[in-house]
Formats: C-alpha cells, sequence, structure tokens
C-alpha cells in the first residue's frame, strides 16, 4: 500500500476473488463520539461461560453458521495479539442483555483491527452500530494505533455505510484482474452515496 495520509480519512477494499473488503482507519484526529441510545452501555468480556454462549448467539445472527463453541476459541481465544480481557466488548440493553459485540485489537506492529462486530437483529437500526465503531476507534486511538483496519462483506450495505459515514474510504488492491472497482461503485450506487475517492494499492 502506498503511504496513508496523516488524516481522519479512511479506505476499504474488496479483495479480488472473495467477499470481503479491508478498511483502513489513520486517527489523527479525535474520534466524533457516538453515544449508545438511553439505556444501553458498554460492559467489558468477563471471561464468564454465560457471556461465551451470549458472544456465540449475537454472533452467529449474522457473522457465523452457528453456536458451536469453537468459533469462540478460533475468532477470540486463538486470534493474534487478541486479549479478550482487554479488547473484547459488548453493548448491553437496558435489561442487561447482551444484545451486540465488538473487539478493538492492537497487533504487535502497532496496527489496530475492528474485529468481530455483530449485532442481534431486534437491535439494529438504532445507531449501535454507530456508538460500537466509535468505541472501538477511540480504543485503538488511545493505544496509539496509527492505523486501524476491518473487513466486511460487500453484501453487508448497513455496515459499510456505517464505516463510509465514520470516514472510511475504498481501497482497490492491486491486481488488473480485480472487479473491485465494480463491485465498489455498485456498492456506493446500492447506497445511495456520490463517488467516492478510492485509493489505489501498488
Amino acid at each position: 500500500l502506498r503511504p496513508l495520509p496523516v488524516t481522519t480519512e479512511t479506505t476499504v477494499s474488496f479483495a479480488p476473488s472473495t467477499p470481503c473488503s479491508q478498511s483502513f482507519f489513520t486517527p489523527a484526529a479525535p474520534v466524533t463520539p457516538r453515544p449508545l441510545p438511553a439505556g444501553y452501555a458498554f460492559v467489558p468480556f468477563g471471561g464468564t461461560q454465560a457471556e461465551i454462549s451470549d458472544w456465540l448467539t449475537v454472533c452467529a445472527a449474522g457473522l457465523l453458521p452457528n453456536t458451536d463453541a469453537h468459533w469462540f476459541e478460533d475468532s477470540i481465544r486463538n486470534y493474534p495479539d487478541l486479549d479478550s480481557a482487554r479488547d473484547l466488548f459488548f453493548v448491553t440493553d437496558a435489561g442487561g442483555a447482551r444484545i451486540a459485540t465488538s473487539a478493538a485489537v492492537r497487533h504487535a506492529d502497532g496496527t489496530g483491527y475492528i474485529h468481530m462486530v455483530g449485532a442481534l437483529p431486534a437491535c439494529r437500526g438504532k445507531g449501535i452500530g454507530h456508538a460500537m465503531l466509535a468505541h472501538a476507534l477511540e480504543e485503538l486511538q488511545a493505544r496509539a494505533c496509527p492505523v486501524v483496519t476491518l473487513t466486511t462483506d460487500d453484501h453487508r450495505l448497513a455496515a459499510i455505510k456505517t464505516y463510509l459515514d465514520a470516514g472510511f474510504r475504498p481501497v482497490l488492491r492491486y491486481d488488473p484482474d480485480s472487479d473491485m472497482r465494480a463491485r465498489w461503485d455498485a456498492v456506493i450506487a446500492a447506497l445511495g452515496y456520490e463517488p467516492v475517492a478510492y485509493l489505489q494499492e501498488t
């Protein structure tokens, strides 16, 4: 990649032959606060089996194919540089139920990563995704991460809208046979956004 400018502008890229995109965020300025709706709260992961079960339930509502326990081992306990007590958090509703989750990971090279962002369907559309992203970015900015990355799927228009609204911008990976530009054009059009500048890998 070309060096990213030191701005709050961010980037996203679809891998050429997979449904994933990758985003970059350079947090040189304070993150715009996005508070949770009234009654909701951020709660750190405490390591209990009940929390693991709730994490699996939330993530199976869109990120994972089922609630098999190995997904927590693979995605959290065995994920490089992830400390679940520090990095993993939930959003709880007014009744204390865990209804959304994300992790903010600082890798050994200093790069931040937004990992496993999920929410139960009933709580979507309330601004919780925006608030979780801002919370994670604030955490990673506090840990002096010069760049933050994330991945998502090109059919997740609501998530991509959240990332674009936070300042993320698409990155096109260098591959002469890639269809990423066409895919990104389609995503931007589907969202009803004006064309955005893409960052090109070299």
